[in-house]
């Protein structure tokens, strides 16, 4: 695997991270810039995750799992500025995104396990408490309506840090399994 591939991914989980940090102080913005700066945020992230998962060749599980993030992120951002003239809109598409991460993130751990290959429990652990995370976040912030951005920012900062912080397991996990045999 190439060092550009797990750029994209940093880059990816970086442009997340700071969209996470522009909703979480974006309650002096006006509605509209936030709909636009979201959705083609997201939508630019979405590219670097497709450009990731698709540059490898051995397509490991990991970089399947970005291309199923990186469609359901490219989907979100187009369906923000396309579908988002209501904050409630906008509310319910966001809801339905961090839903679906939050599955995903379970999906994610039971494809692992069901690998029969060697799974390291706390990575397991970690992510399905990720989605634990997501899937609470995203209820407390719809019940919450004054301070939905603000917690839909912080769960977007939750999955960009998941992210970043994944990215060098990933690099030990090639590393350790590079295959040395001719082709």
């Amino acid at each position: 695997m190439q060092t550009k591939n797990y750029f994209s991914i940093y880059i990816y989980g970086i442009i997340t991270l700071l969209e996470g940090l522009f909703l979480l102080f974006a309650h002096d913005i006006r509605f509209d810039t936030v709909i636009i700066t979201t959705g083609i945020t997201l939508t630019l992230g979405s590219l670097f995750a497709f450009y990731a998962s698709m540059s490898n060749y051995r397509k490991q599980v990991q970089f399947s799992y970005h291309t199923l993030h990186a469609s359901a992120m490219f989907a979100y951002g187009i369906a923000v500025v396309l579908f988002s003239d209501t904050i409630e809109k906008f509310t319910y598409i966001t809801a339905f995104l961090f839903l679906f991460y939050a599955f995903s993130e379970v999906i994610f751990c039971a494809w692992l396990y069901n690998l029969k290959q060697k799974v390291i429990f706390q990575i397991m652990l970690i992510r399905f408490l990720l989605a634990i995370g997501i899937g609470i976040g995203t209820v407390t912030s719809l019940y919450f309506h004054a301070s939905t951005f603000e917690g839909f920012g912080a769960i977007f900062i939750m999955i960009g840090l998941n992210i970043v912080l994944y990215v060098p397991v990933m690099k030990r996990k090639a590393a350790s399994e590079i295959d040395l045999s001719p082709e």
